[in-house]
């Protein structure tokens, strides 16, 4: 199976060049001089095709060329990440990048087809998004403290999903410090995930704010617990999970990135337009109303950025006993 997902990837790869090599010899002055392709590595509806989708409408706005969202899910981002890695260095076929495909990729899949801090260059940081623990209405738990209570007198009875790292890593640490039998169950995208537990097929989950809000408003979902290390905007009066195990803190961030070997004045060009974009006051209320917040920086900090993260995943990985799969 893994060699047939290799052999599919290297065609779509193939194709991605082919499509570029007329507009690789275009001089980088002229950059973009063609569509532009932005890869996402998650589904439609997800809070990172939201925010590739911004993305795309801000460079398009500012670089008048068109940058359009193509969506490739699946085996948490390393899909889509690995055909941007193969894709033609020439600034025409970009990646959204996140903490999973970044940073986190490497401890949770067996044999990532590509090297995260090798085989992209960085462009520049757009965002973060915080987590929420949810509930179904009909779990008797108000806090975190009582799910887990309540967990405990029902060893093995209860599901969580996960659809990325962060879903990932954040329950499997919560489950392991508070010493908690479950079972989890992988998804391709949180939506699917979320339509399960309105179906009564998961009992809770830790998702990124922007698909659970609208569910936890409508009261189809109760919040236990956020994960920064404060209380957000978006959720009022949700207290920290940490408040409940102690020093828990976990945020999810997206980035802009290309192949290795883009030429520099690509990747300057880019880098350039889509930080001025981040800074219209439209811009950040948009991410505001969707439960992100903008959180740029140039491409130099992003790669010093990546690399803590990496790290940082590592140990998170490690201490929530995820073994790669």
């Amino acid at each position: 199976m893994r060699a047939r997902l290799g052999a599919a990837l290297a065609a779509l790869a193939l194709g991605f060049a082919a499509q570029s090599q007329a507009q690789s010899q275009a001089p980088s002055n002229q950059y973009p001089n063609a569509p532009v392709k932005v890869v996402v590595p998650f589904a439609a509806g997800s809070s990172t095709d939201m925010v590739g989708r911004e993305v795309a409408r801000i460079l398009g706005d500012a670089l008048h060329q068109s940058f359009i969202v193509e969506n490739r899910p699946g085996a948490q981002a390393t899909i889509g990440s690995a055909l941007v890695a193969r894709a033609a260095p020439d600034g025409y076929t970009l990646l959204l990048g996140s903490n999973t495909s970044i940073a986190a990729a490497p401890f949770l899949i067996k044999d990532v087809p590509y090297k995260p801090l090798k085989d992209f260059v960085p462009v520049a940081r757009v965002g973060s998004v915080p987590f929420v623990l949810v509930v179904r209405p009909d779990v008797p738990a108000k806090t975190a403290a009582e799910l887990i209570d309540y967990t405990r007198q029902h060893p093995g009875k209860l599901t969580w999903g996960y659809a990325n790292s962060a879903n990932q890593a954040a329950a499997a640490a919560m489950t392991k410090a508070a010493g908690l039998e479950t079972t989890a169950v992988p998804y391709t995208s949180v939506p699917q995930l979320v339509v399960d537990m309105l179906g009564g097929r998961l009992d809770f989950a830790i998702i990124d704010v922007t698909n659970a809000a609208p569910q936890i408003k409508s009261g189809k979902l109760r919040a236990l617990a956020v994960t920064p290390a404060h209380e957000i905007s978006a959720l009022p009066g949700v207290p920290p999970l940490g408040s409940t195990l102690s020093g828990f803190e976990l945020v999810g961030w997206y980035g802009l990135y290309a192949p290795a070997g883009t030429p520099q004045a690509v990747v300057d060009r880019l880098s350039a337009a889509l930080l001025q974009g981040l800074q219209d006051g439209a811009v950040r209320q948009h991410f505001a109303q969707a439960g992100l917040e903008t959180y740029p920086a140039g491409a130099a900090e992003l790669a010093g950025f990546g690399q803590a993260e990496t790290a940082k995943w590592q140990r998170l990985a490690h201490d929530a006993g995820i073994v790669p799969q």
